[in-house]
């Protein structure tokens, strides 16, 4: 064998296949997948002929229904990977301490990790079990920024007003790109979660909202439950027929 045996050129590889080809009339035939990627010119150009017009189009077809499909694909396995990580906040929340301070962080530590957030606002209106740890959260006065959501309740993302971002999420405001806003309450109380994120396409004006929903009902039962429940069930329970 020669020091250095020279490759065969690009035009001595084609000659060796179109003779190869050539002897081998059948190839195609037994690899039809092949013929659907062959480019192969149309003597009577710009005509083509009837059947050659039917299969592009069929290719057409056949590849935009391929993109789809892949499209549908990629949703479902969003949409599950999402509904695991509610499930994954409801049992938190089950689990989670019924000290006001503690519960309140924690809501926010599990909704940060789970909605891959960069920063989490947590906002109420409602009086809370005493404690020092509570404070923060008690935010009447950002909530008045978001009336028309409040009144709306439905969840929204999309970008945040300077004054709105800087109420929700203060000095980290300035790298808020994008952010999903979940109203809570049910008339007794309102409340507020906040989602933000730097990039401005992790919750941009057309991303669905349906999980965000779910997890804010789980996050205000949660409150109502273990926050709220004396104080609201005070307020909305109807007198006994016992009662004088």
């Amino acid at each position: 064998m020669s020091e250095e045996q020279a490759a065969p050129s690009p035009t001595e590889i084609e000659r060796i296949v179109v003779n190869w080809l050539r002897e081998h009339p059948e190839f195609f035939v037994r690899h039809p997948d092949l013929v659907e990627s062959l480019r192969v010119p149309h003597p009577c150009e710009p005509a083509v002929s009837l059947l050659e017009y039917q299969n592009r189009l069929l290719r057409e077809r056949g590849q935009r229904l391929h993109d789809k499909l892949l499209e549908l694909v990629a949703i479902a396995r969003d949409n599950d990977r999402l509904a695991e990580r509610v499930q994954r906040l409801a049992l938190d929340l089950l689990d989670a301490s019924d000290e006001p301070d503690v519960l309140l962080h924690r809501i926010k530590t599990v909704l940060r990790d789970e909605f891959n957030a960069d920063c989490v606002a947590l906002c109420l209106e409602a009086a809370l079990a005493a404690g020092s740890g509570t404070a923060e959260f008690l935010r009447p006065d950002a909530l008045t920024l978001f009336e028309g959501l409040l009144q709306v309740g439905k969840p929204r993302c999309g970008r945040l007003r300077p004054e709105q971002a800087a109420a929700l999420f203060g000095d980290c405001a300035p790298r808020v790109a994008s952010a999903a806003l979940v109203p809570m309450g049910d008339g007794q109380w309102r409340g507020l979660l906040a989602l933000g994120s730097w990039d401005e396409q992790r919750f941009h004006p057309g991303a669905g909202t349906l999980f965000l929903g779910r997890a804010g009902e789980l996050v205000g039962r949660a409150l109502r439950a273990r926050l709220l429940g004396g104080e609201w069930r005070a307020r909305s329970d109807p007198p006994s027929a016992h009662e004088g």
